[in-house]
């Protein structure tokens, strides 16, 4: 693969350098110290960039960091937490391996997302001193952000375009559309008794859950994607007392507003198949789903030219599952996802990144800047 930049031995070392120093200061969603660490690092790097502002805030004991420049341009979104607990280098050490396509680096977090951090970092060294953007990163992506959605919100509201640096797809595609997440819990309560001597004054929880259940996967729409995954239940006290209590847990994935909507008014009023139990359904969405539209078709189109120009390769645009901050800004300016690293096994053992897609992507990041610059709002 090859790309116009001159992404050179030195250039190279130095990202690989800040790469490995984010793995190294490991930083579990929830542990702010660690998270501030992380960010601190990348404060010591970003102070290279001309005219920069470092800005921090505080949300619900949490930090986060705001590297801006003039006003408008793109917001650049990512996340220092990860899913992996502190102490798991010792048995997930960094470490580099060449394999038939090259080089691959793993270390917890490198993928989602310390690499695509550094990377962000690096693209801002290529721009011109004048170009305006907004790099945000918050501290708590993995589970829910529910300190940072605000402040993504309110700044996303203001750029021209909303870039996000988590991992991008094989060959290096981009997350273009992304389902809604909803987590609901159902609260089923039934009347106790004794299953030998009065089975019949008893109203299982257990067995009103199993109806349930039944019930709840025919909310799915695959032709719309909607899918509806029970992953937990609990109940009852001994096998001879009729349950009067259970729960469901409950995730559900959705790509449309409608269908958000749909899920949302069908479990605010449940059918109750054995009329002396009482079933509820608690929670919601924590994410609407990131749907595409005229504005994100033509910041993807751009994208493609500077990727086909810059490598010679197709860039394809895919809908995932999973969600990401890009879920929150969608709705209020036009949301490229996945432009971070490139490579495989987030949130599992074996994740790494594959080198030889940083440099045509810090390259893709840099344009998309100048071009988010040129256009103002």
């Amino acid at each position: 693969m090859q790309q116009r930049w001159d992404f050179n031995e030195e250039r190279q070392s130095d990202l690989k350098t800040l790469i490995q120093d984010l793995v190294l200061l490991e930083s579990p969603s929830g542990d702010a110290d660690r998270i501030h660490q992380v960010m601190e690092r990348l404060v010591e790097d970003g102070a290279t960039v001309p005219n920069i502002e470092i800005a921090w805030q505080e949300h619900e004991g949490q930090p986060i960091l705001e590297l801006h420049r003039g006003q408008g341009g793109a917001l650049i979104l990512g996340h220092a937490d990860t899913v992996w607990p502190v102490g798991t280098l010792e048995s997930m050490p960094w470490r580099e391996e060449n394999a038939e396509d090259g080089l691959r680096i793993y270390g917890p977090g490198i993928l989602d997302m310390k690499a695509g951090l550094a990377m962000g970092l690096f693209a801002l060294r290529q721009l011109s001193e004048d170009t305006p953007f907004d790099f945000l990163v918050t501290p708590d992506e993995e589970v829910g952000s529910e300190a940072s959605r605000s402040i993504i919100e309110s700044r996303a509201r203001e750029a021209a375009v909303v870039l996000v640096l988590e991992s991008g797809m094989p060959g290096g595609a981009l997350k273009t559309a992304r389902s809604g997440v909803g987590d609901f819990v159902g609260e089923i309560v039934g009347v106790e008794s004794h299953a030998g001597l009065d089975p019949d004054k008893g109203a299982s929880a257990i067995h009103e859950a199993a109806q349930q259940i039944l019930w709840l996967t025919t909310l799915a729409n695959h032709v719309l994607g909607t899918t509806v995954n029970v992953g937990t239940i609990t109940g009852g006290t001994r096998t001879n007392v009729v349950a009067g209590q259970a729960t469901l847990g409950i995730d559900v994935r959705v790509q449309t507003a409608g269908e958000m909507e749909r899920i949302n008014s069908t479990l605010a009023h449940p059918p109750v198949f054995d009329k002396h139990t009482r079933v509820q359904y608690i929670g919601g969405f924590n994410r609407p789903p990131m749907e595409s539209n005229p504005a994100s078709h033509r910041w993807f189109d751009r994208a493609r030219q500077i990727w086909r120009h810059d490598t010679g390769e197709e860039l394809l645009g895919l809908r995932v599952g999973g969600a990401s901050d890009g879920n929150f800004t969608a709705a209020y300016a036009p949301t490229l996802d996945g432009l971070g690293a490139v490579g495989n096994g987030a949130h599992a053992r074996h994740e790494h990144i594959e080198w030889q897609f940083v440099g045509p992507r810090l390259m893709l990041i840099a344009e998309l800047l100048r071009a988010a610059g040129r256009s103002g709002r």
